[in-house]
């Protein structure tokens, strides 16, 4: 393990050591975000979910909706069971959670 670790991040050791034929390493893409940035988008999300969840917004029966409402009905009608939260739960059965 501790040779693996040194020619994975000492570049220096890789091209003394590792001949430029048996390395197969590819350049790693610049990430998107840094680290900071996606934790401080993380809060952002956690603090607009609270706020949401102090205004009232996640109650039984709003998430009840929610859940039976998350998918538009297609316009086709043969499709439309692809909208249901579960084929065999009608409209107005009660949905059980496990």
């Amino acid at each position: 393990p501790f040779l693996g670790r040194k020619i994975a991040y000492d570049e220096e050791f890789k091209a003394k050591y590792i001949p430029s034929w048996y390395d197969y390493s590819i350049e790693k893409p610049k990430s998107a975000w840094t680290k900071e940035e996606l934790h401080m988008q993380v809060m952002m999300l956690q603090k607009q979910l609270h706020e949401r969840a102090a205004r009232g917004e996640f109650t039984p029966e709003k998430l009840d909706e929610m859940r039976r409402n998350l998918h538009k009905k297609p316009e086709k009608e043969e499709y439309a069971h692809f909208s249901k939260l579960h084929p065999g739960v009608d409209d107005d059965e009660e949905l059980e959670d496990d």
